[in-house]
């Protein structure tokens, strides 16, 4: 694949990313230092982020030291997605189907582990998951669809 060296890229995505969080931040209460609220901490982290991406993007040089972009940085962009998708999967289907086509998704595709690994593999860990979460610690999930089974 052609060696692309986009190297402001990285700052701009940071930057564009720091300022939707600052955005939803202060959709939300902040409080004060004495009392936070749900907002101050995602703010502070936010402006942070910003403030580090702007003195990326005003000092950073091309002196040849980047990453080209090829095919692994894709997957990894993909992998950034797939959590996307595996949060909304699990606040409508539940834990067990969310994590089972996570793993296999990331172990067959992104990984590229043969079909009978990535299943194997994929039930195991979502049941670890499931057992982890559910039973041993407690933690109250959203309904799941397959607990109808």
């Amino acid at each position: 694949m052609t060696k692309i060296r986009l190297y402001r890229l990285n700052s701009l995505v940071v930057m564009l990313f720091a300022l939707g969080v600052m955005g939803y931040a202060l959709s939300l209460p902040l409080g004060d230092l004495q009392q936070p609220g749900a907002g101050m901490w995602p703010l502070a982290v936010s402006v942070v982020m910003a403030l580090a991406a702007l003195g990326l993007l005003v000092g950073e040089r091309d002196d040849g030291d980047y990453e080209p972009l090829t095919r692994r940085t894709w997957i990894i962009v993909a992998g950034f997605g797939l959590m996307g998708a595996f949060i909304v999967i699990f606040s409508i289907a539940g834990l067990t189907l969310a994590s089972f086509l996570m793993c296999l998704v990331w172990l067959r595709f992104m990984a590229e582990y043969r079909w009978r690994t990535s299943l194997v593999l994929s039930i195991a860990l979502t049941a670890i998951a499931v057992l982890t979460f559910s039973v041993l610690l407690g933690i109250p999930m959203p309904h799941d669809v397959l607990s109808v089974l």
